[in-house]
């Protein structure tokens, strides 16, 4: 039976939650698969700099969902792909991970904005979690 995992973060510009770096999301514990899942804005995300937002690990910053300008994120929109979505999206699917996942922020900081992150998971090995 899958698991789920969510988080909501709240960017404000400071270090790890928004800051030119990256942003904790999730902590792996050996391997999972993602099943389904994707990420939700609910408060729009401003930037002054362009900044820029990935998510996965960091080892493959951009293996979940590539680079994308973070003000291109609207409240409302599925953020699955480099082209937020609203309505409908496709999820993303059947992703092996080995490493915590992280957003990657590029650019220039992220001074504001809701992101909600949801994921459907099987343990890829014996003592696989996402926490």
């Amino acid at each position: 039976m899958p698991k789920i995992f969510r988080k909501t973060i709240t960017l404000d510009g400071t270090a790890g939650n928004g800051a030119a770096g990256t942003i904790a999301v999730a902590t792996v514990t050996e391997r999972v698969l993602i099943l389904y899942g994707g990420v939700c804005c609910t408060t729009l995300l401003t930037s002054a700099g362009g900044g820029t937002l990935a998510l996965g690990t960091a080892n493959n910053t951009g293996g979940l969902i590539a680079q994308t300008v973070a003000t291109d994120i609207d409240a409302s929109e599925f953020w699955q792909d480099a082209t937020p979505e609203i309505g409908v999206s496709p999820a993303i699917t059947n992703q092996l991970v080995t490493g915590n996942i992280i957003i990657t922020v590029g650019t220039a900081d992220v001074t504001a904005g809701v992101l909600e992150v949801c994921f459907y998971y099987l343990p890829f090995s014996q003592n696989g979690l996402m926490s």
